[in-house]
């Protein structure tokens, strides 16, 4: 018996990473609803104004991170496929989210890890 056919098909696929799926002109337009790691972009490719996402956390509250270089604190999407954005995401809506994008997928720093157990 091989020891991978014990494990369902859906088990051997890999996880979605996080990527952009929209693209909208205004903050206004960006939907209530994104998928499951999902990000939208404000603005143009060329002049991107602001990169929106609801928190991996799950607990619900939606991140804006501004994209504009001309206004503090200001973030940059280094890759669009997979999503790579600099630097960390550090936010304090609710707790304390503290957070790289990179490749695609979350990476937590240890410090909101202690927090949340």
């Amino acid at each position: 018996m091989v020891l991978g056919s014990k494990l369902k098909w859906r088990h051997r696929l890999p996880r979605r990473r996080w990527r952009i799926v929209i693209q909208v002109d205004d903050a206004d337009e960006v939907p209530g609803h994104l998928p499951n790691r999902g990000v939208a972009l404000v603005g143009s490719q060329q002049v991107p104004k602001w990169l929106v996402f609801d928190c991996p956390c799950r607990r619900g509250h939606r991140i804006m991170l501004n994209l504009d270089a001309h206004r503090r604190p200001t973030w940059r999407v280094v890759a669009q496929r997979p999503l790579s954005t600099v630097p960390s995401i550090d936010d304090y809506s609710l707790d304390r989210c503290h957070f790289f994008i990179r490749g695609g997928k979350i990476e937590w720093v240890n410090s909101s890890l202690e927090m949340r157990r």
